[in-house]
């Protein structure tokens, strides 16, 4: 078989699989929608620090509220006014278009350029989408990955059973699958469809979307591992995982479960990890790593292109457990919830735990193909 036809094979086999990761509580679950309206969905990052300022620092850091537009086009606005690359305008995580959402961008200029940024913001963005709320110069820049957390604000709508809502609510604190969420695999998962026909041979020459590409097969490949995981051993622990040292990327593979390793685990002092897929040897050993080569033989097309493209093993922890969850019921029907969740992680793995939650963002484009489909 060629590679085009194996490509086109496996983006086949990805897209006829329409249901949903395995839940890790079992049971009937209610239904409803979220992101109705933008002040629905409200994400807050939290960097953990305070950037230092620096009167001539030559990097300008910017708090800015977004509503209804995304990251990297807030990015490229700003770089456009004030006559940059993209490259040099820098954020530590991408934040939702459909929402309201706050966090951190920084510039770098000149030592002797001074912006008038408030006038940038409201000259990129005439709409009103983007707020200025601090501004920074510091001799850092900001970089991928670098906040704590997020601050999630969200409400749910047209719930049909409070009671089963409220049922599955009393679960979240005991933690949930932390799955990627779909917007890693793009619209219609069109991410996997573009990163088969790079590993089948199509040159891919702008660098951060290829990045964004093998992140989406990463991340393909970790949820199909935990879902067959949920499936065949919920959250047992397996003789040969490895744990991860709870607040640090420290790892170690336990070639034993024993109770103290049981122990460590239920005081989340340590916690277990999946497979990251990459080049090397599997880090998982015994009984874990056979059930982990048992499931990415199913994807040879994505684990051998991952391979090639030598990307390092690493490996994510399997299961979210978000802080500061507390909920409260607005009105008949509409309930809010709050939690704060670590950085690289989804609001979405925790609502699909609750429910069958349709993102209004989605529904919208689902009625508007239809429409353009009809005519």
């Amino acid at each position: 078989m060629s590679q085009s036809a194996q490509a086109t094979n496996s983006t086949n086999n990805a897209q006829e699989w329409h249901g949903e990761w395995q839940r890790k509580y079992s049971g009937a679950v209610p239904k409803g929608v979220f992101k109705h309206q933008h002040s629905d969905f409200i994400v807050h990052e939290t960097l953990g620090f305070t950037p230092e300022p620096v009167e001539k620092g030559q990097h300008h850091w910017l708090f800015l509220e977004k509503e209804g537009v995304n990251t990297a086009q807030v990015a490229k606005n700003i770089a456009r006014y004030v006559g940059i690359s993209a490259r040099d305008v820098s954020f530590s995580g991408m934040k939702d278009r459909f929402g309201i959402t706050r966090q951190w961008f920084s510039v770098e200029l000149p030592a002797l350029a001074e912006p008038d940024w408030q006038t940038c913001i409201t000259e990129s963005f005439p709409s009103g989408s983007v707020r200025l709320i601090e501004h920074i110069r510091s001799h850092r820049k900001l970089r991928r990955g670098v906040h704590k957390a997020n601050e999630f604000r969200v409400v749910l709508r047209d719930i049909d059973d409070m009671e089963l809502l409220e049922q599955r609510l009393a679960l979240i604190a005991n933690g949930v699958p932390n799955y990627f969420g779909e917007q890693r695999f793009g619209i219609e998962r069109q991410n996997l469809t573009q990163v088969l026909a790079m590993f089948a041979g199509k040159r891919i020459k702008n660098r951060d979307l290829r990045g964004i590409l093998l992140s989406s097969a990463r991340s393909w490949l970790f949820n199909h591992y935990l879902s067959a995981r949920m499936i065949e051993h919920s959250d047992t622990l397996l003789t040969g995982d490895v744990f991860m040292l709870s607040g640090s990327h420290s790892f170690f593979t336990a070639a034993e479960i024993d109770a103290e390793i049981e122990g460590r685990v239920t005081s989340a002092d340590i916690q277990i990890t999946g497979p990251l897929y990459g080049d090397g040897e599997i880090l998982a050993t015994g009984v874990s790593a056979a059930f982990e080569q048992a499931v990415m033989v199913k994807w040879p097309e994505f684990t051998d292109g991952l391979r090639k493209a030598r990307l390092k093993q690493e490996r994510r922890v399997l299961f979210l457990q978000p802080e500061k969850f507390v909920w409260e019921l607005q009105e008949e029907g509409v309930v809010a919830l709050s939690f704060t969740l670590p950085t690289g992680t989804f609001a979405t793995a925790l609502l699909a735990e609750l429910g069958d939650f349709v993102s209004g963002e989605r529904k919208e484009f689902n009625e508007a193909k239809d429409e353009n489909s009809t005519q």
